[in-house]
């Protein structure tokens, strides 16, 4: 005959209760109309967005990575949009870590047997 574990059952009834109280209370309403902003959330406006954003990108040099010109462009097109829409916008300043290559990479096996190896070829500075 098994023997009958009491806090084995009592976790699976912790569990059984939890299922039938907590996840009704955790899709409960929040109070908060997100109607109109879920609404405006669309493909459309995505994309229109992406393109804003790729646009900013070719204009300088590719990039938007911050500490350039494009990062910079790219908050300024946030900043304006947000400002357009009522919200208090301000920048704020911080430090970060930065890595800039500013000469090409090289890489070259000097023994036993030399041998150069071609950047984009045979390596890539990993990013």
């Amino acid at each position: 005959m098994r023997k009958k574990n009491p806090i084995l059952r009592l976790v699976l009834v912790t569990m059984l209760v939890s299922m039938f109280i907590v996840v009704p209370l955790a899709a409960a309403d929040s109070g908060v109309d997100s109607t109109a902003l879920r609404d405006a959330v669309t493909l459309a406006n995505i994309r229109a967005h992406q393109q804003e954003f790729q646009a900013i990108a070719d204009a300088n040099g590719g990039t938007r990575v911050a500490g350039t010109p494009g990062h910079d462009a790219s908050a300024e097109y946030v900043f304006n949009l947000l400002d357009a829409a009522g919200y208090n916008v301000s920048y704020q300043e911080f430090q970060f870590d930065f890595f800039q290559e500013l000469t090409p990479a090289t890489l070259e096996q000097t023994a036993p047997n030399p041998e150069v190896y071609g950047y984009a070829v045979d390596f890539f500075t990993m990013d």
